[in-house]
């Protein structure tokens, strides 16, 4: 099964509600950014410690405390859906050029990304 953002999205947002977990704004982002960063810390070991069958499962678990963050956001401040973002972000990263002797991507002007 192959799930897009917006689905886990969905997922997340159903999830939050039958387990009956209410937070406001600010402990939710606080919550949901200190998950987020403790995962990152655990793909980091499993790289480490060469855990490679454990990289997936813990990316999967970046992928859904950022929607959490995400789903937050676009709830309490209406920015654009999270979805979106990433059809947009993808395009500009394929406009950007590869500079073989500084190795690094151009920065095109880009009133969204910086």
């Amino acid at each position: 099964m192959s799930m897009t953002i917006k689905q886990i999205q969905e997922w997340e947002k159903s999830f939050v509600k039958r387990k009956g977990i209410s937070l406001d704004e600010e402990s939710g982002l606080k919550i949901g950014t200190l998950k987020l960063m403790e995962e990152v810390g655990e793909v980091m070991k499993a790289i480490l410690e060469n855990k490679w069958q454990e990289v997936p499962a813990e990316i999967a678990d970046i992928i859904i405390f950022a929607c959490k963050i995400a789903n937050i956001v676009e709830s309490y401040h209406g920015v654009d859906k999270l979805s979106d973002v990433l059809e947009r972000k993808i395009h500009y990263v394929e406009t950007r050029t590869y500079n073989k002797v500084i190795n690094k991507f151009n920065k095109p002007k880009n009133k969204e990304f910086k």
